[in-house]
């Protein structure tokens, strides 16, 4: 059976945790919650498949599903980067 694929713990900001709040008053769970999921998921399986902005960040981008699904972007570093205790710091969301 192979390895199970490493996933970094993600930390939030507390900017991040009051936009993530923000998000989930403004829209349906039921819409939101897959996308973001998934989002989230692929942020703590592979980190550095992501984009790199300015400043050491990274922003992972949800693709466009239609006009009643919003479009996320998340922005987050990673800390102790190629450490034993590497973890994902998330920064900020948009819709």
């Amino acid at each position: 059976m192979p390895d199970e694929q490493r996933r970094l713990t993600l930390q939030e900001t507390e900017e991040f945790s009051g936009e993530i709040d923000a998000v989930v008053k403004r829209h349906s769970r039921d819409v939101i919650l897959p996308v973001l999921s998934g989002l989230l998921d692929g942020i703590a399986k592979n980190p550095r498949a992501f984009g790199r902005t300015s400043w050491n960040t990274r922003i992972a981008k949800s693709d466009p599903l239609g006009l009643t699904i919003p479009t996320f972007s998340i922005v987050f570093q990673i800390q102790n980067e190629d450490e034993k205790d590497e973890y994902v710091l998330l920064l900020w969301i948009r819709t």
